[in-house]
């Protein structure tokens, strides 16, 4: 990565001239006949909406915060909000991307609250990559994607968005069925809600500390019961779940040269950026400098 780049923040694009915050393209259209203009899609940049990707056709690999995950027709991926993706070269698959912001959620029946009740985009818990078990629920799913683009293209506009948004819930839905299929972790698990919980405080608190009792104390149980949950949920002690998804964050931070290795060092709760450097080092063998060349 040169030092004069800088990871892009993708904004939601009303390119369809649409007044909603919800868009459905093919790659094609997306990648190749309009791409787009603000930013490479080929290089690391970061969504500030919410995307799916639905592989009709193909396979390949797909990069989400710096990890390559395969995918094949039948496919569906999850990007979720503020992560970082980027597109293989040469995407010349049959895919649909379905764009949305959480305004276009809020203003429905569905409303924001589904999406913290779905595992699909909880990226810290599961991979973003969901496949589909079978033709007929491939089937199923291209039925509803098909539906959401005549929809989104059609000249009678009157009650498009919540057409649109209630195909989209049954398509979630229904991917979050095959999702819990396929679990064995599950939402009904003795240890789930304190599990959600925990994620929740690690999502505020995370640059604050990255002591286990911090957080023990905040849900009020024992650092030996913090442990065993996310031993259950995520077969790892607490303190390593807190430094794996505290190197992503970093790892987020250090695409943007806007900030120093100084800045994220203090911003990221460091008090010696010495410490900082030997901490990243720790868990990938890599320096924050050496980093961000290889992006």
């Amino acid at each position: 990565m040169e030092e004069t780049d800088q990871i892009p923040e993708v904004n939601f694009q009303n390119r369809q001239k649409k007044a909603f915050e919800f868009e459905i393209v093919s790659n094609k259209e997306f990648l190749v006949n309009h791409p787009p203009e603000d930013h490479d899609p080929f290089r690391p940049h970061r969504l500030q909406y919410y995307a799916i990707i639905f592989i009709e056709k193909g396979q390949g690999y797909h990069f989400i915060d710096f990890k390559r995950y395969p995918y094949k027709e039948g496919s569906i991926i999850f990007v979720a909000k503020d992560q970082v993706h980027a597109f293989e070269k040469n995407f010349d698959r049959a895919a649909s991307f379905l764009l949305f912001t959480e305004k276009f959620l809020e203003r429905s029946s569905l409303g924001s609250n589904l999406m913290h009740h779905l595992t699909l985009y909880n990226y810290q818990l599961y991979a973003p990559v969901l496949q589909l078990p079978n033709k007929k629920t491939i089937n199923i799913i291209t039925t509803l994607v098909n539906q959401i683009e005549a929809e989104f293209l059609t000249t009678d506009d009157f009650a498009t968005e919540e057409i649109i948004q209630s195909a989209l819930k049954i398509l979630l839905c229904m991917a979050e069925r095959v999702r819990k299929s396929n679990i064995v972790i599950s939402p009904s698990s003795l240890y789930y809600k304190d599990f959600i919980t925990f994620q929740a405080l690690l999502k505020k608190h995370l640059f604050e500390t990255r002591q286990v009792k911090f957080y023990a104390d905040k849900m009020m149980i024992s650092t030996k019961k913090l442990n065993r949950i996310t031993q259950e949920i995520k077969n790892q002690a607490a303190k390593n779940y807190i430094n794996d998804l505290l190197i992503i964050e970093i790892k987020r931070l250090l695409t943007n040269t806007a900030l120093s290795i100084k800045e994220i060092s203090y911003k990221t709760g460091f008090e010696e950026p010495t410490n900082f450097v030997k901490y990243f080092k720790k868990y990938t063998n890599l320096t924050p400098v050496e980093f961000r060349k290889q992006i």
